[in-house]
């Protein structure tokens, strides 16, 4: 155990060192890299260390954007700094990646911590007039993407800075109370993006504009929008406007998927439809009684250039990249349960790598695949998961191309032969014993 000043120097040192390879790998952009080295700067409790790190984070920001939410999202889960040590000097800056969870981290002490002044109420006047150019800019974004980049990553990269600064300008605009935003915030409602305008009007309302309010209400029909929408309407008082068919489980539902399909690291935007294809009430691991589980379908797209799944809500939401639809629903729900469980005993051992007596064993489930049409079956892999184990083979059948075929002796899946098929087939045969101890089968 150090002593207090002991302790001091080594957090010191181990800040400078984090500095320097900061400086020495940025070019290089490793990914999460540069969000720890920040973060261990942030995390020290020294005054020097978190001004340079804030230093750093305006003069040479991360190029990836998520390397600045890691590092200021710290400074959200701890309350050993200063704000004098962050703010304003952070709001210097003028990167969309940096300002927006700087403002976010502003918003959070004002949110939890109760802090007055608002950390960056010296910067109104600037962050309004940042708000309306780049509301602005997103406006002649929707109009013709073109004229800023052909690259479709560039502007994909344009469109989230430029959202996640006007939601976060907008979260702080409902709190500093001033009704000198009102005017940029009906330019920003009028933007086609549903998330900016859902804030906006939520900012709006909290500055005393009341006929927001109807526009919220609208919100409510878009699934990515709902959610937050029922909290804002609660917020307000306005619980009496809330229809009962957006606060069914289906509708939370869909709104759960639509904002899982939303995130960055997933289709970064919200779908264009999302369908009931099934709703059932089962059993989940990790959930005290039965649950209510649904299939949705969503589209992304109109016309040419459309893609459409399968996904699940219920207990949480995702989807996988796996093609879902040729498949029937029993065999999703069982994907998605087997895709959700962890088994630390889960084995795959080479075929290769077994004994001659160990692969004599299954000659049977072998001699089965034969009888059943399979030919030239070439076995790849024993598997074992849930106290299950099974045989993962490839072969062919007459006047059809390859299959992937799974048996564990009771049961044989097959499933055509492509890139995902061996996933696929792991996925099903895992969901079928996870729906058997459950006894859901």
């Amino acid at each position: 155990v150090f002593e207090d000043q002991t302790a001091k120097l080594v957090e010191l040192l181990a800040s400078q060192r984090a500095y320097e390879c900061y400086r020495a790998f940025r070019r290089y952009d490793p990914a999460k890299c540069l969000g720890l080295l920040l973060q261990t700067m942030l995390l020290s409790g020294q005054s020097s260390s978190i001004r340079l790190a804030v230093d750093t984070l305006v003069d040479i920001p991360p190029l990836d954007w998520k390397d600045t939410a890691q590092a200021l999202g710290s400074l959200m889960q701890s309350t050993q700094w200063k704000l004098a040590d962050v703010f304003p000097r952070i709001l210097d800056s003028d990167h969309p990646s940096v300002l927006a969870p700087a403002l976010d981290l502003a918003n959070s002490m004002v949110r939890k911590h109760g802090v007055v002044p608002h950390p960056a109420a010296s910067r109104y006047d600037a962050l309004l007039s940042i708000f309306g150019a780049i509301t602005l800019q997103l406006q002649s974004l929707e109009e013709d993407p073109r004229k800023f980049s052909d690259n479709v990553q560039v502007i994909q990269r344009m469109l989230f800075d430029a959202v996640s600064l006007l939601v976060s300008s907008c979260d702080y605009f409902a709190l500093m109370g001033d009704t000198k935003a009102i005017g940029k915030l009906n330019q920003a409602i009028e933007l086609k993006h549903r998330r900016i305008k859902l804030e906006a009007a939520f900012a709006l309302a909290k500055l005393s504009e009341t006929r927001a309010i109807d526009l919220i209400v609208e919100l409510l029909e878009d699934d990515s929008s709902r959610s937050r929408a029922l909290a804002y309407l609660h917020e307000l008082s306005a619980e009496d406007r809330i229809a009962t068919q957006w606060t069914t489980s289906l509708a939370k539902a869909k709104s759960d998927l639509a904002l899982w399909l939303s995130q960055p690291e997933q289709f970064a935007i919200p779908p264009t439809k999302i369908e009931l294809v099934e709703q059932r009430t089962m059993l989940w691991p990790g959930f005290e009684g039965p649950q209510e589980c649904f299939l949705l379908q969503f589209d992304y797209g109109t016309g040419e250039g459309t893609y459409s799944n399968i996904g699940f809500s219920g207990p949480f939401a995702c989807a996988m990249s796996l093609d879902m639809k040729s498949l029937s629903n029993d065999t999703i729900l069982a994907m998605y349960l087997a895709n959700d469980i962890e088994d630390p005993s889960e084995s795959k051992i080479a075929w290769d790598s077994l004994s001659d007596i160990q692969k004599d064993s299954f000659s049977d489930w072998l001699d089965e695949l034969h009888s059943k049409g399979f030919q030239q079956v070439r076995p790849l892999a024993k598997l074992g998961c849930l106290g299950g184990q099974a045989l993962l083979c490839q072969g062919s059948t007459e006047g059809a191309n390859g299959w992937g075929i799974l048996t564990d002796g009771q049961s044989v899946i097959r499933c055509p032969a492509g890139p995902q098929t061996f996933e696929t087939l792991v996925l099903q045969w895992k969901g079928k014993l996870a729906l058997e101890i459950l006894g859901e089968s």
